[in-house]
């Protein structure tokens, strides 16, 4: 969906302030420009590609996404208005903020093990920040979140929910992903010069209103086009880090098939309220509700990785897909969750047995962010860190 900054409605000589002008241009165009840090190596069924076409996207994006150039690609670079000092302070606020709501898991075998992880992803990452890792327990959804300036939290349902190493080490290189190409800030970025459009807007008379009215809806709707893009960025970085710390890349598209076999379990349950299918049934319902929203579907980001696992990566004889540490530091964050049978003390009359949870699992403090309750710390920022898996 394209939305032209000059048109009938709104003359040329209208914009009288050059800065307007820009801002207005940056908003209303649909990312023309930024188009370029999204990788596609499957073109649109809605926009037929020509081999000459395929062959300049595939030479475009070899170039920015050669692995072999990890860590000198650029990747984070864009408009974004936000410095690293100030995304590094950011990122500080937010995970004070976190670490205050949320139950952290303390046990130094746990800690260890999954820092040790994230600092290798780390090192084979574009990252030019340096990250701090923790483990929480939050719920039984599995998730990871990466805040900006390095922040990273691992859920302790995502070490169980993982077959092995190679999985849990792939949603952790999806959210390092996020972090690196600074997908929070940028966002914020575009949020504000939206707010900003909206302002300028007010007092440029009846040519600001058209302005506004355009875009009112190019604003949001490209904010939502960068989540979507910003999505299938760290993806693809995600495997490239994955299999730059010697892990098998296959490992995160196994990730995303138990999400997406957890989004249809989903859907089979909301088809059984009366009425649900009648939205569905409206024309275009499908290209309607894609334009906005902010996740692409998951189906479409495991074709995607199927196509940009064979381009984008060589072939490897031997991966990393688990290891015997792994599996002990599951075992044991297990037992650290299961409950323990003791005796009551004391009393002859209440001598029966108890069910108790170990001292570590012992917390009064509260357990958010829950399955059903993101952390939302800003507001846009957070759709990053929240995002599945």
């Amino acid at each position: 969906m394209r939305f032209s900054v000059v048109s009938s409605a709104t003359p040329r000589r209208a914009c009288k302030s050059p800065l307007f002008c820009i801002l207005v241009a940056l908003l209303t165009t649909p990312l023309s420009a930024k188009t370029k840090d999204v990788p596609r190596t499957v073109p649109s069924a809605e926009s037929p590609t020509t081999d000459k076409d395929k062959d300049v996207i595939s030479v475009k994006n070899a170039d920015k996404y050669d692995i072999q150039r990890i860590g000198d690609r650029g990747i984070g670079h864009g408009f974004n208005i936000y410095s690293l000092k100030h995304e590094l302070q950011l990122g500080r606020n937010m995970a004070a903020a976190f670490d205050r709501t949320t139950k952290l898991v303390t046990d130094p075998i746990v800690n260890d093990y999954v820092n040790r992880i994230a600092q290798r992803i780390v090192r084979n990452s574009d990252a030019i920040v340096p990250f701090t890792v923790k483990v929480i327990d939050s719920g039984d959804m599995p998730r990871a979140y990466g805040l900006p300036g390095g922040f990273l939290y691992v859920d302790s349902a995502l070490i169980l929910a993982s077959d092995g190493e190679a999985e849990l080490a792939a949603v952790m290189a999806h959210e390092i992903a996020h972090v690196a190409a600074r997908h929070a800030t940028r966002a914020l970025t575009r949020r504000e010069m939206t707010d900003i459009i909206g302002s300028m807007a007010m007092v440029a008379g009846p040519a600001g209103m058209a302005v506004e009215n355009v875009g009112g809806l190019a604003g949001p709707l490209s904010v939502k086009k960068f989540y979507r893009d910003a999505e299938y960025e760290a993806d693809l970085l995600a495997i490239e880090y994955a299999y730059a710390s010697g892990y098998d890349p296959q490992a995160f598209v196994g990730a995303l098939e138990k999400l997406h076999a957890i989004e249809l379990q989903r859907q089979a349950n909301l088809a059984k309220i009366p009425g649900y299918h009648l939205a569905s049934r409206l024309p275009f319902s499908n290209k309607i509700a894609r334009g906005f929203a902010s996740y692409p579907l998951t189906e479409e980001r495991i074709d995607r990785l199927h196509s940009e696992i064979s381009t984008f990566l060589p072939t490897r004889k031997d991966y990393i897909l688990d290891t015997d540490e792994f599996q002990d530091v599951k075992a044991h964050l297990l037992a650290a969750q299961t409950p323990v049978l003791r005796h009551h003390s004391g009393e002859e009359n209440n001598q029966g047995p108890v069910l108790r949870r170990t001292a570590d699992s012992d917390s009064d403090i509260p357990n958010s962010p829950t399955s059903n309750d993101h952390f939302q710390p800003t507001g846009v920022a957070s759709a990053f860190m929240a995002q599945r898996p």
